[in-house]
């Protein structure tokens, strides 16, 4: 029996891989493209929780990536990730039992804390890291409604 090469778990990976790779560089050129961090966070969490490593590998490359092209505090996104996994999702877990409302607040939180982060590395360093716009509330309403739907 012949198999169809587009059938194959490894091409569909390789596909993701190389689409999430790129993902970042073409929003580094284009800012109405999105940079998803909280929609990375969120399927990030479900990962863990599925204990799915090589999905969990994959958005932490991601983050990585993401990090690297937008010449951002390395590891910051890592940071905060487990940061808000590992003492606000508890918290917000025992709080709200409704799992779309749970991943809408994950997102609030994760972007709100590495804006923070953002902010605080900024005061620390003396430099100027990210600009105050309107184009940041842009990127947390489209991150909403990307855990929405997806």
């Amino acid at each position: 029996m012949q198999r169809n090469i587009a059938d194959q778990k490894t091409l569909t990976t390789f596909l993701a891989l190389s689409g999430l790779l790129l993902y970042p560089s073409m929003a580094a050129f284009y800012p109405l493209i999105p940079p998803l961090l909280g929609f990375v966070y969120v399927k990030w969490r479900r990962a863990v929780e599925r204990e799915d490593l090589f999905e969990v590998s994959l958005w932490m490359l991601y983050a990585l990536v993401f990090e690297s092209v937008w010449n951002l505090p390395l590891y910051g996104i890592w940071t905060v990730m487990i940061v808000t996994f590992h003492v606000f999702d508890p918290k917000a877990a025992y709080l709200i039992h409704s799992g779309w409302l749970l991943n809408v607040i994950g997102v609030l939180i994760f972007d709100l804390l590495y804006f923070l982060f953002l902010y605080a590395y900024e005061v620390v360093m003396h430099t100027k890291v990210i600009d105050t716009d309107l184009i940041l509330l842009y990127y947390l309403l489209v991150d909403i409604a990307g855990v929405l739907l997806f």
